[in-house]
């Protein structure tokens, strides 16, 4: 005879309901009081406020440039001792001012400090930030991405990619019982959302964003000398994920949005017959040939930054991009279709603009893309056990 099982109020909290949300926070707060302080995190947190302090009291020195602490192509190649400031400094200067920035990278901080500081140990943790700082330092200065390179963002975002491979955790057994949860609080995914809040609030969009691209893509350096992690990407790849595929399509979304121009202000003087002469002789077939004799506009992010489109349009770019890599790698699948859906008003922004004519690569990748989203799975298919029950 079968029997009632009668289950408390805690077995039923999800991790992303309004409760779960709510409950992992005060239950890390209480945890981590109990943790001894991280000393490389807390002093660093501690740094940057009193750098922020020292913005506010010398306003005319509010701009990392003039007050020589960022930096330079320069100070990167012909390092002289009169430039301590900008080595020893450089990393405390926020990307930008404003103390919404200040505060949402020292809690990140004080995130990583409780947790994954304290699963690797103080050095461990010292030496991973240091490098990881001085490695995206010298990408952005080389390739000339920043020109006045300042904040420790980049190295924050390397970090979120070693924390979420080691996913440090925090139990919430010996706490009282309206801070206990039924699953395991993984710190990382407050990492991300934090993360996802600094690129999105940033006002210089375009350079934030290649801040944290390659500290994304130095941290993916430090976690793949893990065998595992090899062994973890190939089974996915091998597999079809859902977090492969998804992935590839934000990558895509990224790389049309950055790099592609959204559409044809004007057709060449010539007409139809311009293609036609462009086909018979090759040329079309040639990727310079539409490259330089087809007039195209700016990509759309371009666009956007130069005021050629609206700002709503601009927002949900931004939107997109910042929370795309905490979304592919949650479990959550109906986010795809809310992406298609928001893809396709970023199309009917774009023919509303003036330099719309006719559409160019952009604008069918992001066709493209509407579909593709839509397409995507929005339930994980059973496993064999569960066709079985």
């Amino acid at each position: 005879m079968p029997q009632v099982v009668h289950r408390s109020e805690e077995e039923n909290i999800s991790p992303l309901s309004i409760s779960g949300v709510w409950r992992s926070i005060a239950a890390q707060l209480e945890v981590y009081r109990e943790r001894p302080a991280p000393t490389c995190a807390f002093l660093l947190a501690l740094a940057t406020w009193l750098a922020a302090v020292y913005r506010m009291l010398r306003p005319e020195e509010r701009n990392a440039n003039t007050a020589g602490i960022c930096l330079d192509p320069a100070a990167l190649y012909l390092a002289q001792g009169i430039e301590w400031r900008r080595y020893l400094l450089h990393a405390l200067w926020p990307l930008e001012p404003g103390f919404l920035r200040g505060c949402l990278s020292s809690t990140a901080l004080m995130i990583l400090g409780y947790s994954l500081e304290y699963e690797l140990g103080t050095f461990h943790f010292a030496s991973l930030l240091l490098g990881l700082q001085l490695g995206t330092s010298f990408l952005l200065l080389h390739f000339r991405f920043s020109l006045c390179h300042s904040s420790f963002e980049p190295a924050l975002a390397g970090l979120a990619v070693v924390m979420h491979r080691a996913n440090p955790k925090v139990h919430t057994d010996g706490l009282h019982k309206s801070l206990k949860l039924p699953f395991e609080i993984e710190p990382r995914w407050h990492m991300w959302v934090i993360l996802a809040l600094l690129m999105l609030q940033a006002y210089a969009f375009p350079e934030a964003l290649v801040a944290h691209v390659v500290g994304l893509a130095a941290g993916t350096f430090c976690a793949v000398r893990d065998p595992e992690a090899w062994i973890d990407s190939l089974r996915s790849i091998a597999c079809r994920s859902f977090t492969f595929g998804a992935g590839a399509h934000v990558a895509l979304l990224v790389f049309s949005v950055t790099f592609m121009p959204l559409a044809v202000p004007e057709l060449p003087s010539d007409g139809f017959s311009h293609f036609q002469a462009a086909f018979a002789d090759g040329r079309a077939f040639q990727l310079s040939w539409w490259r330089d004799g087809i007039p195209s506009s700016p990509p759309l992010i371009h666009m956007a930054v130069g005021g050629q489109i609206s700002g709503e349009a601009y927002f949900i770019c931004k939107l997109l991009i910042s929370f795309a890599l905490p979304l592919v790698l949650s479990s959550l699948r109906m986010w795809a279709k809310f992406y298609a859906g928001f893809i396709f008003i970023l199309m009917m922004y774009a023919m509303n603009c003036e330099l719309w004519r006719y559409p160019h690569a952009g604008f069918f990748t992001l066709g493209y893309l509407v579909i593709a989203f839509w397409k995507l799975p929005s339930v994980a298919p059973m496993s064999s056990k569960q066709r079985v029950l």
